[in-house]
């Protein structure tokens, strides 16, 4: 039995805040539901895929103390229509009322016992980082990683945490991003490959203020306000990934991220569609975007920009190039090249203090040019 009072407003928050968590797919029905815990003067929201659960808490008038798993989606839908105004939530596991204004609902449910047990915040090691700050490193970084590979720890970002800061990686075998924040540092060192799905539901939820990081075991925690994301790491070990950073690059462009970024998009226009090939042409006093396709024509377009080094052809995916622009900061970037097959290194013209940021991208072969 459960029986309560919770503001329309508050309550969409909260079912806002952990529908995120609910699967879309499951052979699992007990994971569609959402666990609603009434307690002293708090209604307690979670939702889970068994990989990554979210829990949060609003302010209740609680009758009755008693816990029932809802259906999620039917749950949020109804709270998201209701007017802004007092909703009454009472029932046993079976059998859930739902009155607000002049509706009134009764829906399904179930028994607590029906719902898989949460994981629980643990004595472990933490540290507090601001949400600002998370949120950027988590934007430049997240978006290289992989989609399914074969091999698991490309599925997810790798930290590295400890005295000397905090360092983000992420890498898909075409691409990499790398991200070390001097100023976040823990008395211990901790390493964890870290799923896209928390991170991602991190960066969009989070607003100001700081998230307390926790690590224990196979299992990380991020706690900001009364929401608690918790996520299973990924096994590993993460590739060398500090082995395919090239130092020898001796040729610089350094352009207008926007310019290029703009270049590119229209380029796109033109490029083939199953491969996104696009032409950079280089050398001193002449910066040249150019895309081919047999079918659909051809276009070039020439761009402001200083380049040093010897002249070079290198060919890109441009929507890889075009997400790495994405997420730099920078008005200006350099690229660094070597020579058209090995990989070119990107990164703000400008040195951000206390951040170190770098991407990587392989080129793609063009016809007929070597080296």
């Amino acid at each position: 039995m459960i029986k309560l009072l919770v503001s329309q407003a508050e309550l969409l928050k909260g079912l806002n805040a952990v529908a995120a968590a609910v699967p879309p797919r499951t052979n699992l029905p007990a994971l569609t539901n959402i666990l609603v815990e009434a307690g002293h003067d708090q209604l307690k929201l979670a939702a889970t895929d068994l990989d990554t659960t979210i829990t949060t808490s609003v302010a209740a008038t609680v009758t009755t103390p008693g816990a029932v798993a809802i259906p999620g989606r039917k749950l949020h839908e109804i709270v998201r229509e209701l007017p802004e105004a007092d909703v009454h939530i009472s029932g046993t596991g079976n059998r859930i009322s739902i009155n607000c204004g002049e509706s009134s609902f009764i829906i399904a449910g179930s028994a607590r016992d029906s719902y898989p047990e949460l994981p629980s915040k643990v004595d472990a090691s933490s540290t507090t980082i601001p949400l600002p700050v998370l949120s950027s490193a988590i934007r430049r970084t997240s978006f290289a990683v992989a989609r399914e590979d074969y091999r698991p720890a490309l599925n997810g970002e790798l930290w590295k945490l400890g005295p000397e800061g905090l360092e983000m990686v992420a890498t898909d075998g075409h691409r990499l991003a790398r991200i070390h924040l001097e100023d976040v540092t823990a008395p211990s060192f901790f390493e964890a490959i870290v799923a896209p799905k928390a991170l991602g539901l991190l960066a969009r939820m989070a607003e100001e203020g700081d998230v307390s990081v926790s690590f224990q075991g196979t299992q990380m925690s991020f706690e900001f306000g009364t929401t608690t994301i918790f996520s299973r790491t990924i096994e590993g070990p993460y590739p060398p990934y500090e082995k395919v950073i090239p130092h020898d690059n001796d040729k610089t462009l350094t352009i207008s991220r926007e310019d290029l970024n703009s270049a590119l998009r229209r380029m796109r226009i033109i490029a083939n569609p199953a491969t996104h090939q696009v032409k950079l042409s280089l050398e001193s006093g002449n910066i040249l975007v150019q895309a081919e396709n047999a079918d659909a024509g051809e276009a070039k377009e020439k761009l402001e920009g200083e380049y040093s080094g010897e002249a070079v052809q290198v060919g890109f995916n441009a929507d890889f190039l075009m997400e790495i622009l994405k997420n730099m900061t920078g008005d200006r970037i350099v690229m660094k090249l070597k020579n058209s097959s090995s990989a070119v290194v990107l990164e703000n013209e400008t040195p951000e203090q206390g951040v170190s940021h770098l991407s990587l991208l392989m080129p793609v072969r063009l016809p007929g040019v070597t080296g």
